[in-house]
């Protein structure tokens, strides 16, 4: 995290000594979070709980706080929850929203919105606790791409985790799993390795290879380099990195400008959206190298994509296609063709989220 932005990035460094634990660069890491003491007391205040009442979870008796804190998801709003909160609320305003023709209205009320709102909103002073947990989805593990080579950094993972903080109708809001990650951690994390065979390095050390990664994107990339170092992989390298601002943003830059000096990465473009009036952002910067990106394909590259699925994946696919139809000398359609017949050959590989 570097002073003066405005995202919270943090770079964390697990030990695994004595965990049997190992990993291959393109794995993830499956983090089992909990849930913030504050976030759960406001929301039993809200449901008019003490959170000393005993509920069963499966078949275990414990107390209604220590189900809120290690096994429910407390925060998420989904149209189910919804769903089975007005089964009790009996609210019209609910009821409209819930109705299949307003499906975008339901959307825009759920947006920036979680399960306390739906009690500050519609109070249920009668709710059980019973029935409460009822309204929850089991909280489920979050998976972060590995930042590290397990060649380069023996007993050890790495991450890169954006700290998730806003504030949305009046309060505060945070990512559960990032916030633990930052705030709660104590001497051990429960988590386990998530292998990924469909993003793995070429087994041939000589294929070059083309990695577009802004943000925590370039988690995986980092442990790609490392590990091509360590091995000593004559294969060239290309990284497409960006962020919002060169000053604020520019995760691993040392490092990475380290490896460019070196000559490990061949090609290293970067994308700042921030620093100029006009945002540029990675699929920017591939088009500026349509030419020698065009190349690199011709011989043999691997290409991957790691990050933002809605948006950032979609345009460098779309930047990916143009580049092939232009550089190619081919009809959309054919380019179309050439791109998927990447895809068979595993030679455009995506790690997104």
């Amino acid at each position: 995290m570097t002073e003066g932005s405005d995202k919270e990035t943090r770079h964390f460094e697990l030990c695994l000594k004595d965990s049997g634990m190992d990993y291959l660069p393109g794995d993830s890491l499956g983090v089992l979070p909990t849930n913030c003491p504050e976030v759960i007391a406001a929301l039993l205040e809200a449901v008019g709980l003490t959170g000393q009442e005993q509920v069963e979870v499966g078949e275990t008796s414990m107390s209604l706080s220590e189900a809120l804190s290690n096994h429910f998801a407390c925060t998420v709003l989904s149209k189910m929850q919804i769903k089975k909160f007005n089964q009790i609320a009996q609210s019209e305003k609910l009821g409209e929203l819930l109705d299949v023709a307003n499906k975008e209205a339901l959307m825009e009320y759920m947006w920036g919105r979680e399960l306390i709102d739906l009690f500050l909103e519609f109070p249920q002073s009668e709710m059980d606790a019973q029935t409460f947990i009822s309204l929850l989805k089991p909280m489920a593990p979050r998976l972060y791409s590995i930042a590290s080579s397990l060649s380069a950094h023996p007993d050890e993972v790495h991450l890169t985790v954006a700290v998730v903080r806003y504030d949305g109708y009046g309060r505060e809001r945070k990512g559960v799993c990032s916030s633990y990650l930052a705030e709660r951690v104590g001497e051990a994390i429960p988590c386990y390795l998530h292998p990924n065979k469909n993003f793995k390095l070429p087994e041939d050390d000589k294929v070059p290879i083309i990695m577009v990664g802004p943000g925590t994107g370039i988690a995986p990339f980092r442990a790609f380099i490392e590990e091509r170092k360590i091995k000593g992989a004559t294969g060239k390298n290309w990284l497409f990195f960006g962020d919002r601002s060169l000053n604020t943003d520019y995760l691993y830059g040392e490092e990475l400008e380290s490896y460019k000096k070196d000559g490990l990465l061949n090609e290293l473009d970067l994308a700042w959206s921030r620093d100029q009036q006009e945002k540029i952002y990675v699929q920017n910067k591939m088009m500026e190298q349509k030419a020698e990106l065009w190349s690199w394909l011709q011989e043999g590259a691997i290409f991957y994509v790691c990050g933002d699925a809605h948006r950032m994946a979609k345009d460098v696919d779309q930047a990916l296609k143009r580049i092939v139809a232009e550089e190619g000398s081919m009809s959309e359609e054919d380019a179309l063709a050439w791109v998927k017949g990447m895809q068979r050959e595993r030679r455009y590989l995506k790690d997104v989220y």
